[in-house]
């Protein structure tokens, strides 16, 4: 009977880890898009995805532009103090 009682605990214990975890649901449906036809039509239309693609580039030079002169400006005033 001491025995059972010595054991319990530590057979209580090594179970516990081999119970699986709930699984957890993770909700895709903002990722999803709608096919219509409208957005098939533009998918595999030439001039909307070289649009994408230059305005895409655009704004990132902008950045890059924008960060570099930012930088200067930090650059001409310390050579001033």
């Amino acid at each position: 009977m001491k025995s059972l009682l010595i054991f319990m605990p530590i057979l209580l214990f090594a179970i516990s880890p081999f119970e699986s975890p709930s699984p957890k649901f993770f909700d895709t449906s903002a990722y999803e898009t709608k096919e219509t036809k409208e957005v098939k039509q533009a998918s595999e239309n030439e001039k909307i995805k070289c649009r994408y693609v230059c305005d895409k580039k655009i704004y990132k030079e902008k950045k890059i532009g924008e960060a570099v002169s930012y930088y200067k400006g930090l650059d001409s005033e310390s050579s001033s103090e």
